[in-house]
C-alpha cells in the first residue's frame, strides 16, 4: 500500500497469521471435544437423520365387492337407522375390513345389526385403526339403489378422510370418518340361555303374531312378541289387549323354562334377514338382551323388561257354540260389508242359525247397510255377536287351512278362531274380543 511504512506492513501480516493459527487450534479442540462426548459422532448423526425421516406408512385401503350383494345388506341395515339419535355417528354405517371379509354395522343405540360379506382386498393399511371407517347411510344407500349389479372398488384414504367408489363407467367421491368413535353395544352376560331354531319357524311366527302387538308407549310389554320356552313346547304370543294370538310348537322343548320379550325394531330386522336365510338361527338371551346369529349376520338387541300377562287365563276353555266356515268365503263377505258399516268402529255383526252365518253391517248416520248369508256348519245354539271386521279378516289370514272354526260362548265373551286342522307339531289359536252392537 502506497505511503505505508515497511515495518507496519510486516506487523499486520504477522497478526493475521497469528489469528488464523489460533482459529485453527480452536476448531481442532472443539472437534476433539465432540469426539470425546460422542465417540461415534458420525454414526449418531446418521441415526438421527434416519429417525427424523421415518419410512412412509400405508394409510390407504382398497378392495372390490359386488354391488348387488352389498346393496341387499345395506337395504336391510337401513331399517336399523332411526335418524332421531342424539349421536350423529349413528346416522352412519360402520365398515370394518378383516382379511377378505367386510363387516358392515348399523345401530340405533339400543340395537345393533352386523352383516358380513366376501371382498377382494387390493391394499390394506398398516394400522388396524385405519381399517375402520364410517359412511353416512343415505350416501351409500342412494348409490347402491341406482347402480346395476357389477363389481365396484372402494378406495379409502383415511389420512384425508375421503372415500372413492369406482364402477364400470364412472366413480363417486365423498367424505368418510374414522370408525373408532362408533359406539359398541354389549348387553350379554356370561350366564345366558341358548337355543337354536329353524329360520323359517322364527320368520313365520313373528310374521303371524306381529300384526296383533300393541302400540302403547306406556305399556311396552304389550308391544313385544313373547317367546315362552316351556317343558311341553314353545309358545309364541302377541296381544294388544283386545286380540291375542298364540302359536305353540310341541316339538321345540327345553329342559329349563325361559322367556324373553322381543320389541318391534328387532322384529322388523329379523323379518328382512330371515326371509333370505335357510339355516338354523342361534339365539342367546338373558333377561334384558338377546343375540340372533347366523353365518353372515348378527343381531344384538335390548329386550323389553317386565312381566308378560298370563295369556292362558283369558282363553275360554269350554265353548258351547262352534261355527265351521270356508275361510275365503267369510273373508270376502266381510270385505263387502265393511264399506257399508261404521268406518271408525269397523263393526260387523255375525248371526248363526243352522247352516247359515249371516254377516251384516250398518251405518245409521249415513243410512247405509248390507247383509249377506254364508254357508256354514253350526253346533250348539244360535248367537248374535259384534266383531271388528278388519281384525277378523287379519286373523283368518294367519290360518293355513282353507276352513276355519269360530268358537263362541255368548255375545260378551271372546271369539276363538282356530284352523280346521293344525300343522304337525304346531297349534294356532286366535282370540278376538267382541264389540257392542245396537
Amino acid at each position: 500500500m502506497a505511503g505505508t511504512p515497511c515495518h507496519l506492513r510486516e506487523r499486520r501480516n504477522n497478526n493475521s497469521q497469528t489469528q488464523k493459527a489460533a482459529s485453527s487450534r480452536a476448531k481442532g479442540k472443539l472437534k476433539q471435544a465432540r469426539q470425546r462426548a460422542e465417540p461415534n459422532g458420525k454414526n449418531v448423526i446418521q441415526r438421527k437423520r434416519r429417525t427424523n425421516h421415518p419410512a412412509q406408512q400405508n394409510n390407504d385401503m382398497k378392495f372390490n365387492v359386488n354391488s348387488d350383494e352389498m346393496g341387499k345388506s345395506i337395504q336391510g341395515l337401513a331399517k336399523m337407522v332411526s335418524g332421531k339419535s342424539s349421536l350423529a355417528i349413528l346416522d352412519h354405517f360402520l365398515f370394518v375390513v378383516d382379511d377378505n371379509n367386510l363387516h358392515v354395522t348399523a345401530s340405533d343405540g339400543e340395537n345393533m345389526m352386523r352383516t358380513t360379506m366376501d371382498i377382494d382386498v387390493l391394499s390394506m393399511p398398516d394400522k388396524e385403526d385405519d381399517r375402520r371407517f364410517c359412511i353416512h347411510n343415505t350416501v351409500i344407500c342412494d348409490f347402491l339403489k341406482n347402480i346395476p349389479s357389477q363389481p365396484i372398488t372402494f378406495d379409502v384414504d383415511m389420512e384425508n378422510s375421503e372415500t372413492k367408489i369406482s364402477y364400470m363407467n364412472g366413480h363417486i367421491q365423498f367424505p368418510c370418518t374414522s370408525g373408532n368413535d362408533y359406539p359398541s353395544i354389549c348387553f350379554m352376560k356370561d350366564e345366558h340361555e341358548s337355543v337354536s331354531l329353524p329360520s323359517g319357524t322364527i320368520l313365520e311366527d313373528i310374521t303371524r303374531t306381529s300384526p296383533f302387538t300393541g302400540q302403547d308407549t306406556l305399556r311396552p310389554v304389550m308391544n313385544a312378541i313373547c317367546f315362552n320356552f316351556l317343558s311341553e313346547g314353545l309358545d309364541v304370543v302377541s296381544s294388544n289387549g283386545g286380540v291375542l294370538v298364540k302359536i305353540t310348537h310341541t316339538s321345540i322343548k327345553t329342559e329349563k323354562e325361559a322367556k324373553f320379550l322381543l320389541p318391534p325394531k328387532p322384529v322388523t330386522m329379523l323379518k328382512y334377514f330371515l326371509s333370505k336365510e335357510e339355516k338354523d338361527v342361534s339365539i342367546r338371551f338373558t333377561d334384558n338382551a338377546a343375540v340372533f346369529e347366523c353365518d353372515n349376520w348378527q343381531l344384538t338387541c335390548r329386550l323389553v323388561e317386565g312381566r308378560y300377562p298370563n295369556y292362558n287365563s283369558v282363553i275360554p276353555q269350554n265353548s258351547n257354540i262352534e261355527v265351521t266356515v270356508d275361510k275365503k268365503q267369510l273373508q270376502e263377505s266381510i270385505r263387502r260389508m265393511l264399506p257399508m258399516g261404521n268406518q271408525s268402529m269397523k263393526t260387523v255383526k255375525f248371526e248363526t242359525a243352522g247352516t247359515v252365518l249371516t254377516v251384516s253391517s250398518e251405518d245409521v248416520d249415513f243410512n247405509k247397510s248390507a247383509k249377506e248369508d254364508v254357508t256354514c256348519e253350526t253346533s250348539g245354539n244360535g248367537i248374535t255377536i259384534g266383531v271388528n271386521g278388519e281384525v277378523i279378516n287379519t286373523m283368518l289370514s294367519q290360518i293355513h287351512s282353507d276352513v276355519a272354526k269360530l268358537r263362541m260362548t255368548e255375545y260378551s265373551r271372546p271369539i276363538i278362531i282356530v284352523p280346521d286342522a293344525d300343522k304337525e307339531n304346531e297349534t294356532f289359536m286366535g282370540l278376538v274380543m267382541p264389540t257392542l252392537i245396537s
